[in-house]
């Protein structure tokens, strides 16, 4: 049996790890046997009764040598050194699984690395990063290549995924802001071949609506746009996944809110 299994990044800020506990608990219930890991750098995530959830803390120390700024782009650039799986399934604090991801493994024996086209596809439509990273990408890519998104990442531990996400890191520290156009860059430099998931294993909640009303299944619902810190993800994950926010909330109140640690 190939050995995979789902990690999360969640932190600075409990809202996040909240976010991502929510999401984990709710996949659980789709997924009674698949390994999950929770990153953070909030100490309380280790006082948290996971283990009737099957998921494993992973709590970063303060000896760990990570910058405060930028600290999620500059884990998340390098997650593949904190995957212990031969197969990841990496997702976003704020993804919510609404629908089963049995299906979304066999990708993986199309290539070593599958993503959703973001929903600005191509590099040349990004407009929400900083234009002297636009002018530096469009100087060396075609405005139409491809813009993943990169919120759910699937990969298979080989020397080649190795190789990108050690030039994604690099890619990224040249700006250390946004993470996707670096990695549209590391993927040219590379010349990683991706293959391109279909939009329902990470969509956003506007884009999904019309779908979900029309009965087409939906597996994912990417909540980005700031509703983790507004708590809109919450609102939706009350009207998607229930039980698991009801399950999330009882394991909080068992414990004292959870500080960032001064890195």
């Amino acid at each position: 049996m190939v050995d995979r299994g789902v990690i999360y990044l969640a932190v600075n800020h409990p809202s996040y790890l909240e976010a991502a506990l929510i999401s984990a608990v709710a996949l659980r219930a789709q997924d009674a046997q698949i390994p999950i890991i929770v990153i953070s750098n909030l100490p309380g995530l280790n006082h948290l009764p996971l283990e009737r959830y099957g998921i494993t803390p992973r709590c970063l120390g303060q000896s760990t040598a990570i910058p405060s700024l930028g600290l999620s782009r500059w884990l998340k650039t390098q997650i593949n050194a904190y995957s212990p799986y031969d197969e990841t399934l990496f997702l976003d604090a704020d993804i919510l699984p609404i629908g089963y991801l049995s299906s979304l493994w066999p990708y993986l024996e199309q290539g070593d690395m599958a993503m959703a086209a973001d929903r600005m596809a191509e590099i040349g439509r990004c407009d929400h990063v900083a234009p002297e990273e636009v002018a530096f990408t469009l100087e060396r890519l075609s405005p139409t290549t491809r813009h993943f998104n990169s919120g759910v990442m699937l990969w298979r531990r080989t020397t080649a995924t190795d190789d990108l996400f050690s030039q994604w890191h690099r890619e990224w520290q040249r700006f250390g802001q946004q993470d996707q156009l670096a990695l549209a860059r590391a993927i040219d430099v590379t010349q990683t071949s991706v293959i391109q998931l279909p939009n329902r294993y990470n969509l956003s909640p506007r884009d999904a609506e019309p779908l979900i009303k029309k009965g087409e299944a939906i597996a994912m619902l990417h909540c980005w746009g700031g509703k983790v810190s507004s708590g809109r993800f919450k609102k939706l994950a009350k009207r998607f996944c229930p039980e698991a926010v009801i399950a999330v909330d009882a394991l909080f109140a068992q414990v004292s809110e959870p500080e960032p640690l001064t890195l």
